[in-house]
């Protein structure tokens, strides 16, 4: 009794006497608890709904946004709709020891590597996404059949100079090409190297080009790409092939080197001795898929300029997943025309993994050297 009364006088409850304010106490007892539960309960019961119907419909989303992506034409890998069907950009890059380490090529979807003059070899970095890349390069000149290549993916070709042999195709309405004679300002020197080591471009410097040319912006009408990519989902492993964990190439002056990372998929590049390494991320460039091309070579009436064949006929490699299998690659003389790779058992049309490739244009007097 003591307790209900103090109690009350907490509460500032009148205390009356006899049964009925023991009545009268208990029944405000019970409605003070009722109170505190419905305050405690309720709110409990609220909170885990809402934050599951959250959780699910951002979910879903996600989701849903992957699975409608469309697919790159240069790596077979889900991008945005803008970058799909926007064409894609051929930059010419040096390769000599005096302008490494390059800037912006780990983002190219497909790389060239061929042989140019004194046994140095240059890249030609094909990007579909090329956005907010500060600076691209070095730049260095023309040689005609990165021209030819350039056309394979219907690319707007970029380069800083060309051979004398290349004159005419780039001057005439071929190809559509950013270049020091046709948009000059749109490139820029870097004081941090010597010249002619020093010629970058940009984004912004690539935009402004093809808007002051007027150079058309979409792939063409009709144009599929140039590679068949295996679903993610069922890759390509090349079982029958022979074992691929290493592969060199004994170019002269870079001997670059591929070695098999089996964690990521990917063949990681060295060349010079060095990881081979983009200066704005400071990665090391690595391939899903790699395409060596034997041709032949002869000399231009100067003596010293190299012309390359790229049409006709000849044999190779693709490697991929750490498997190397022997192709046949064959070309019209169309410079437009693309260069075609087959299973040189089956005839079969290659197919690639989805991820970047190298495609390395190999003389067949140059050594190529694949183990396990």
């Amino acid at each position: 009794m003591d307790k209900l009364i103090n109690f009350c006088k907490e509460h500032k409850v009148q205390v009356i006497g006899g049964a009925v304010a023991v009545v009268l106490i208990i029944g405000i007892i019970i409605a003070a608890v009722v109170m505190n539960k419905k305050e405690t309960i309720e709110p409990e019961k609220e909170t885990p709904t809402t934050t599951v119907e959250e959780t699910t419909t951002v979910e879903e989303t996600t989701v849903a946004e992957e699975v409608n992506l469309p697919s790159s034409k240069l790596t077979g890998e889900p991008v945005d709709e803008k970058i799909a069907n926007r064409r894609p950009v051929a930059v010419m890059i040096n390769n000599i020891s005096d302008s490494l380490p390059q800037s912006g090529i780990e983002k190219a979807g497909v790389i060239y590597e061929c042989p140019v003059e004194g046994g140095i070899t240059r890249l030609m970095a094909i990007f579909d996404d090329y956005s907010k890349l500060k600076q691209i390069g070095s730049i260095r000149s023309c040689r005609i059949y990165y021209c030819y290549f350039a056309l394979e993916w219907d690319a707007i070709y970029c380069h800083f100079g060309q051979s004398k042999y290349a004159v005419d195709f780039l001057k005439s309405d071929k190809i559509d090409n950013v270049s020091a004679y046709n948009a000059p300002s749109f490139y820029f020197q870097t004081s941090d190297r010597v010249a002619p080591h020093n010629t970058f471009i940009n984004t912004k410097g690539i935009d402004g080009a093809i808007k002051a040319l007027k150079y058309r912006r979409k792939y063409k009408d009709g144009y599929q790409g140039h590679f068949q990519f295996a679903d993610k989902d069922s890759p390509v492993t090349l079982d029958e092939g022979t074992a691929a964990k290493t592969v060199e190439i004994a170019y002269p002056h870079n001997h670059p080197v591929f070695q098999y990372d089996k964690s990521s998929g990917n063949y990681l590049r060295s060349q010079l001795g060095n990881k081979h390494i983009d200066n704005l991320t400071g990665h090391q460039l690595a391939f899903k898929n790699i395409i060596i091309q034997f041709v032949d070579a002869t000399l231009y009436p100067d003596g010293k300029s190299i012309d390359m064949t790229v049409t006709g006929s000849g044999e190779g490699y693709y490697i991929t997943n750490g498997n190397a299998i022997k192709i046949k690659w064959s070309k019209d003389k169309k410079a437009s025309g693309q260069t075609k790779y087959v299973n040189a058992e089956t005839n079969e049309d290659i197919v690639l993994n989805p991820g970047k490739t190298n495609i390395c244009i190999v003389q067949k007097s140059t050594g190529v050297e694949i183990s396990e």
